[in-house]
């Protein structure tokens, strides 16, 4: 049975990172607390964020990227204003460029919401 899609387009920003291998599990914290901060940036819908997995029965595409972050935003001008905003920059800079074994690479794109059934 399909998912129930949403006329509403929503903006999602992704966000991929190698850590450093020596990072203290504090800091990787203080990268995840960072993170979930930036759910009070206006235009913010939701925020995700977490350290990358391999089950034994999986192939590891990893490439080296250890975590993730994703941002649901509502629209290309929700993310221009997190993209500026002073929290942002601040978590950017603080808590996530520390850590960085290599730069990040990060995408946006914009669809509907597409929701499953369970």
């Amino acid at each position: 049975m399909a998912g129930s899609e949403s006329s509403q387009k929503v903006i999602d920003h992704i966000v991929l990172l190698k850590v450093k291998s020596d990072v203290s599990s504090a800091d990787v914290q203080k990268f995840i607390d960072g993170v979930q901060s930036l759910k009070s940036i206006p235009g913010v819908i939701s925020v995700t964020v977490g350290s990358t997995f391999v089950e034994e029965w999986m192939a590891d595409r990893r490439d080296g990227i250890t975590h993730s972050l994703s941002c649901r935003l509502k629209s290309k001008e929700a993310l221009k204003i997190y993209q500026d905003h002073p929290l942002h920059v601040k978590v950017k800079s603080e808590c996530i460029a520390p850590i960085l074994a290599s730069p990040p690479v990060a995408i946006d794109y914009e669809s509907a919401v597409v929701l499953g059934e369970g």
